[in-house]
């Protein structure tokens, strides 16, 4: 695990935590053109560079965030979420001093959308944090549309989760600008049938990062309400998790 740290000037001993994972899986069994090579481009390489960039947009504020942001770049994600639970029953910072966790898992490449998609409905307020922020700039949230495949308990995420700290997933949005959402949703399933998990998850000229830049927007601007609010923000009542806080 690899951590930065941008320290607090009101509340420097309480905590937001910015995770992704950097690691995929290496060397494997080869695919039908022979590649062995498991370069996890989108997952999670595209979210590793977007913790980079949120890192460096909070450090470029003329005026220092409340509290300390901490930019955790977990491993061992692809083997059972290893490395953010190493974490997690270990912390670095206080657990019950972590205001929340926003985790990023593969950003997306299909271009800007109007959506972005919350996993894990009814979690906690973090997802009314993102629904404002969406509403400022002119985009709306939806939600996962498979809740029984349980993603918001197969990413880092759900370890901060597990020990109290409320935490936000989001996934890309379907509704694609200009191509609307059946175009989204092709290129979901395509990317699901023919990259995930596989050799083939490479930067491709066909990627088209506007949509992250747009999306990693939002995850600052509810990053930075945390930061500079009193207010702690909760899980929800009916949430699993609310006891545990």
């Amino acid at each position: 695990n690899v951590i930065g740290k941008i320290t607090g000037a009101k509340h420097p001993d309480e905590y937001i935590i910015y995770s992704a994972h950097w690691d995929h899986l290496g060397i494997g069994k080869p695919d039908e053109t022979g590649d062995s090579i498991y370069n996890g481009a989108l997952d999670n390489a595209s979210a590793t560079a977007g913790l980079l960039q949120l890192a460096k947009a909070f450090k470029s504020l003329k005026i220092k965030p409340d509290r300390t942001i901490i930019f955790l770049s977990v491993t061992a994600e692809e083997q059972g979420l290893w490395g953010s639970a190493y974490y997690a029953q270990n912390p670095v910072y206080p657990a019950n001093k972590t205001v929340a966790n926003i985790n990023m898992d593969g950003l997306n490449n299909v271009g800007k959308t109007k959506d972005i998609i919350i996993v894990g409905q009814g979690q906690s307020d973090l997802e009314d944090y993102l629904k404002d922020a969406a509403q400022k700039m002119d985009r709306y949230t939806s939600f996962e549309t498979h809740p029984e495949a349980g993603y918001y308990y197969r990413s880092d995420h759900f370890n901060f989760a597990k020990v109290g700290i409320p935490a936000l997933y989001t996934a890309r949005g379907v509704d694609v600008i200009g191509k609307g959402k059946d175009f989204g949703k092709q290129k979901e399933d395509e990317y699901r049938e023919k990259h995930y998990h596989r050799p083939s998850d490479e930067i491709s000229s066909d990627w088209n990062l506007d949509g992250a830049i747009e999306d990693l927007k939002l995850l600052f601007m509810v990053g930075k309400r945390i930061v500079t609010e009193e207010k702690w923000p909760g899980w929800k009542e009916g949430s699993e998790f609310k006891k545990l806080r």
